[in-house]
């Protein structure tokens, strides 16, 4: 672990949890798209309910993702304009 990274957790350790969703939200994906390789086609049909679902999932994921990701930057850019107050001099 480095440094910034040690500071980041001090001063926000709900970080960890932040990248554990992000990580479980990726490999939820990724599952799905193993399991419905026609999730993201345009059928000539309507789609099975069960795909129907499988998007709605997906697209739910994306946007938490996104969610996170705006957190996560939101956190840094709080940590970067306080890191001067953390200076010895």
């Amino acid at each position: 672990m480095t440094h910034d990274e040690l500071h980041r957790l001090l001063f926000a350790p709900e970080i960890i949890v932040v990248e554990l969703a992000e990580a479980t939200l990726v490999a939820l994906e990724r599952a799905l798209h193993v399991e419905h390789p026609l999730v993201d086609a345009t059928p000539p049909t309507e789609h099975p309910p069960v795909r129907r679902r499988a998007r709605a999932v997906l697209r739910s994921a994306r946007r938490l993702r996104d969610a996170l990701h705006n957190y996560r930057d939101a956190v840094d850019l709080v940590l970067r304009e306080n890191s001067d107050d953390d200076l010895p001099f």
